[in-house]
């Protein structure tokens, strides 16, 4: 099926008019005629009943005329969209975002590209760090948001942005929040909440066992809303990097002389054109006060 016959088909569905169709598409009739009778054989039936002052769908036609310009208005946005990205009218972001990652960080340097550049366009795709690292080497994002978790292929180019520290988090009627100052040996007997593939939770279980410190691991969660859920309805604590809010009834606490921290980084496959919205995004991260914005989450 090609562009012409379904422009033609739509038109003498829509006039239900041969010599009309055909000047409103700027070809003879003869023209049309041949268009509409090919395009009758691909589909196997004849789409109209042929009658000199009454042409009409058959039953044919009016089953495939909505796919039909459902097509047509698929062709005419994909043509639209080509001519936008040839004029420079679109400017694209795909982000990948690391599920470990707390995406309101971002937000001011959304709105810091938003309002540099012209015809913004944000698509944010978050999943574990190795998906994303396998999806932007497969072109499918532009950029991605990743801890030093797990080995960086050599065709990816990383800027670091910022470090934090991980701090634990308890339900404020939990006996450690009025704890001062709270050691790592407090810990010991006590049910903890690990978030999955969390840096910080795996450097606190080494650190434990390497210190005697015996906590229960006994409770797993894949994000932060289930984690801080269970922390606040007693499960047990957690331990979460600084940039991760809290919610009502949770406190954070520091552990003393215990430094876990993580950095994050921004990525990109090494050598890869930049759009402007993507040129944007890396200098307005890369510039930005991350020790104010991690201040501001603790306060």
């Amino acid at each position: 099926m090609e562009t012409h016959q379904v422009r033609y088909f739509l038109a003498l569905a829509r006039t239900l008019n041969f010599t009309k169709a055909a000047d409103e598409c700027h070809v003879t009739q003869p023209s049309l005629t041949r268009a509409i009778k090919k395009l009758e054989e691909e589909l196997g039936g004849p789409l109209f009943h042929r009658e000199r002052a009454n042409t009409h769908l058959t039953e044919l036609g009016r089953a495939m005329l909505p796919h039909i310009e459902q097509s047509y208005v698929a062709a005419q946005s994909a043509r639209a969209l080509a001519e936008a990205f040839k004029r420079g009218d679109v400017a694209v972001l795909r982000l990948g975002l690391s599920n470990a990652v707390s995406s309101h960080l971002f937000t001011e340097v959304f709105n810091g590209v938003r309002g540099s550049v012209p015809n913004f366009e944000l698509a944010v795709e978050g999943g574990p760090e190795s998906q994303l690292r396998e999806a932007m080497l497969k072109g499918n994002s532009d950029l991605i948001v990743l801890t030093e978790d797990g080995a960086t292929p050599e065709r990816i180019r990383t800027w670091p942005l910022f470090n934090e520290n991980f701090q634990m988090i308890v339900a404020a009627s939990h006996s450690l929040a009025a704890k001062a100052p709270l050691m790592l040996q407090d810990l010991d007997g006590e049910d903890v909440i690990e978030r999955t593939k969390c840096i910080g939770c795996q450097r606190l279980r080494q650190l434990c066992t390497a210190s005697g410190v015996m906590p229960r691991f006994r409770h797993r969660v894949d994000s932060i809303e289930q984690l801080l859920n269970l922390v606040r309805a007693g499960f047990g604590v957690g331990f979460i990097p600084r940039s991760d809010r809290l919610a009502e009834g949770i406190v954070s606490r520091q552990i003393e002389k215990v430094e876990i921290d993580r950095k994050v980084s921004l990525a990109t496959v090494a050598g890869r054109p930049f759009s402007a919205a993507t040129d944007a995004f890396v200098k307005l991260s890369r510039m930005r006060d991350w020790a104010a914005d991690l201040a501001a989450v603790a306060v």
